[in-house]
């Protein structure tokens, strides 16, 4: 899909569509794991597409003004020191 197009598409157009890819890229690491993917070139370019997906909704969301950021995963734990392993 061609950056005109995407730009063209509203908010829960892109969502779906960065959806779409992300399910996409995990059947492609899958299908690459299990040595069924055709052309890792295509891995490639659904990641550059879902790079291109997230640009275009961030530079929307900053055009209007608006406070809501693109939904980040949540970040892991941090690790206890070794200093607070031997005080447990």
């Amino acid at each position: 899909m061609k950056v005109k197009e995407v730009r063209e598409l509203s908010h829960d157009e892109i969502k779906t569509r960065i959806d779409d890819t992300r399910r996409q890229l995990v059947e492609m690491r899958f299908a690459l794991a299990v040595r069924k993917l055709e052309s890792p070139a295509k891995l490639r370019n659904a990641r550059k597409s879902l790079a291109r997906l997230l640009t275009i909704q961030s530079e929307k969301v900053r055009a209007e003004g608006t406070p809501e950021k693109a939904p980040k995963a949540e970040a892991a734990p941090a690790a206890k020191s070794k200093k607070e392993k031997a005080k447990v």
